[in-house]
């Protein structure tokens, strides 16, 4: 379960880990860069209760492009068919965690001052099948200090 944990903080940092410049292209959504407050919750049948974390980051990127994203995909893992469409991005994502294969689904929506996603993860862990979803919301509190 420690792995699944730990992938699902993953995806959810990598969908909001926006910290490099990039030309505005065909295949980017525009960022509102500044100080953001993001929420994350994950949750399985298994945990009594969601796990919650909250961060507050500076993000200085002003678009988050496809490509961006599936580079920033780190470790054993790797984000495919990722897509872009108005103002909101989708991804596949697979990763081999400790011999186990972790496959994954996201999305996100950004606005100028809002950002939610949600990912679906699943791995199968000595016969048994586990799930997850994590959930993010994020607020644009100002400009970065």
């Amino acid at each position: 379960m420690k792995t699944l944990l730990s992938c699902a903080f993953m995806l959810s940092a990598l969908a909001l880990s926006i910290n490099q410049t990039h030309a505005a292209t065909v295949d980017s959504v525009p960022f509102n860069a500044g100080k953001w407050e993001i929420t994350s919750r994950a949750s399985m049948p298994m945990l009594a209760k969601p796990l919650v974390n909250k961060n507050v980051e500076c993000i200085r990127e002003k678009t988050i492009s496809a490509d961006h994203f599936t580079q920033k995909t780190r470790g054993n893992c790797k984000a495919t068919d990722v897509r872009v469409n108005g103002k909101n991005i989708q991804w596949n994502m697979s990763c081999n965690l400790e011999g186990n294969l972790v496959t994954g689904r996201g999305n996100m929506q950004v606005n100028d001052t809002k950002v939610k996603g949600k990912a679906i993860i699943a791995m199968s862990m000595q016969g048994m099948k586990l799930e997850m979803t994590t959930t993010w919301s994020g607020k644009r509190l100002g400009e970065c200090n």
